[in-house]
């Protein structure tokens, strides 16, 4: 054994020593933890906190968990905020100015989670890969939810063990009367639950936005509607009947409004569909559009239409009336930031959370085609 061993002794909380060999200092200068003035130790208090935010989940979600940024920054002003997400959803939140760094989460996350040390790690999902990710994080507060040894979910208050309670049983989500935004707000320990969506339009989309405007003979005198009339494919029964959806556009399209058709890869069908009826007026925006290009395009709308979708959080982020349209889904959970109207299905059933449904005529199908453009004319 070498002699005075004590010399030797490792500082393992350095945020230089990458655990498994020796430092780059050690290598290339031969120096010592105890002697090293490039120590850097991981928990060492400072006035800025270190936050990072573990939201993996639908684009969706990740989109609307946006509001939690301008709340946290009220309560740490000098806070550097780091977010993990899905690779899919890293454009939600490319441009945004609250932050520092987006982490995606993928074979690299684990190496990035050991070297970091948080003051705060906010986990807001109860997915196993999120909590396993915050359980492994080194940090020194979890809001929201983590792991223990056993696999049990550790909540953080008394809003957290509630909103546990809720995801577990559908019976509690039908009932729940408050919306995403309160009950994350809360869990968060934020002053107030009304800090809106963030969205950062990107320069470039914007002007493409304005150049499809312009090569379509767009005529701006009007207010222009926006029809969102897809769902995603595990949600098919948060889409409103593509008949309704014909009708309402069809009404709109004789008064001389422009329609603009918003939707992705999974709203094709309904798309082409309607376009095959040969409205004047009525313009695909596109099933192929990056996520800004997306955001940009549901920018020049007045009034958007949709089921409870991205698309929605988009429009209301975007601070656009929003027409939304509500069956499986709780309708009290959404956000519009009293920009718009929430229709819900007159059915007992709602709020089922069921996916798949043999009702010959379901919830979605009993909202009325009157009371939709009845709910849209109020914007125009």
């Amino acid at each position: 054994m070498t002699k005075n061993t004590d010399s030797f002794k490792v500082f393992t909380d350095c945020s230089e020593f990458p655990l498994d060999r020796p430092c780059i200092y050690q290598k290339n200068n031969n120096f010592i933890c105890k002697k090293c003035k490039n120590y850097s130790k991981l928990s060492v208090k400072k006035d800025n906190k270190r936050i990072l935010i573990i939201k993996l989940g639908a684009i969706g979600d990740v989109l609307r968990t946006t509001f939690i940024l301008n709340g946290l920054k009220e309560v740490y002003p000098k806070s550097k905020i780091s977010w993990i997400t899905d690779i899919k959803n890293t454009t939600v939140l490319e441009g945004n100015s609250l932050i520092d760094k987006i982490i995606c989460n993928d074979k690299s996350v684990i190496k990035y989670l050991v070297k970091e040390f948080f003051d705060i790690v906010i986990n807001l999902d109860l997915a196993f890969e999120s909590l396993s990710l915050t359980k492994l994080s080194n940090k020194k507060k979890v809001l929201g939810f983590t792991l223990d040894n056993y696999r049990n979910i550790i909540t953080s208050n008394n809003y957290a063990k509630e909103w546990l309670k809720t995801s577990a049983y559908d019976k509690l989500k039908k009932a729940n009367t408050f919306t995403y935004q309160y009950w994350m707000s809360k869990i968060v320990e934020l002053p107030k639950h009304n800090y809106e969506i963030i969205i950062s339009l990107q320069k470039n989309s914007i002007e493409k936005a304005e150049k499809f405007l312009k090569d379509n003979n767009v005529n701006r005198d009007k207010k222009i509607i926006g029809i969102n009339p897809g769902s995603s494919n595990r949600w098919k029964f948060k889409k409103w009947t593509l008949k309704k959806f014909i009708e309402t556009a069809k009404y709109f399209s004789q008064k001389k409004y422009f329609i603009l058709l918003l939707g992705g890869t999974h709203d094709k069908n309904e798309i082409d569909l309607i376009l095959k009826e040969n409205m004047p007026n009525i313009i695909s925006t596109g099933i192929g559009n990056s996520i800004p290009d997306f955001f940009a395009k549901i920018n020049l709308c007045d009034v958007v239409l949709c089921g409870d979708t991205m698309a929605l959080h988009a429009a209301a982020g975007l601070k656009k009336n929003v027409v939304a349209l509500f069956g499986p889904t709780s309708v009290n959970e959404i956000e519009i930031y009293s920009k718009g109207v929430k229709i819900q299905s007159n059915k007992k059933c709602v709020v089922c959370y069921k996916q798949e449904c043999d009702l010959i005529d379901n919830c979605m199908e009993s909202i009325a085609t009157k009371d939709v453009i009845k709910a849209i004319e109020q914007y125009l």
